[in-house]
């Protein structure tokens, strides 16, 4: 009686599901992450300021993620910035952080930024990380 073997074609199946990355990339060839800019993007970005940063490697961020509304629009409905976990500031404040400055940039969803800083985010926060 023959023995059934160990279903090897899955296994030939899966190696090239494991190297297959969805999504854009860093320089290395890793998965870059939508929600954090790292040192090693920063340090590779020729931009002057954080605001620059982000218009370029994640312009994204910089949208509203709700759409219009159709009653009045406060500033609470865009995208609103931390530093070294201070007081919120507004999205503008990133063209007064230098480049030099930073270490990293994460963005918090509106569920993350109320868990952390409380209600008013509806757009998220970008929190920024610098070399104080």
């Amino acid at each position: 009686m023959r023995r059934s073997r160990a279903p090897l074609p899955l296994l030939f199946l899966a190696v090239p599901l494991l190297g297959c990355a969805s999504g854009p990339t860093s320089g290395a060839g890793t998965p870059r992450d939508p929600e954090l800019i790292t040192l090693a993007e920063i340090e590779a970005s020729q931009a002057r300021t954080a605001y620059e940063i982000v218009q370029q490697l994640r312009p994204s961020w910089m949208t509203r993620h709700r759409g219009a509304r159709s009653f009045s629009t406060s500033e609470q409905d865009y995208t609103r910035v931390v530093v070294d976990d201070m007081a919120p500031r507004e999205f503008a404040h990133l063209s007064e952080i230098p480049r030099d400055a930073l270490l990293e940039l994460r963005f918090l969803s509106a569920r993350e930024a109320t868990l952390l800083y409380g209600t008013g985010f509806n757009e998220g926060i970008i929190k920024v990380k610098t070399r104080r």
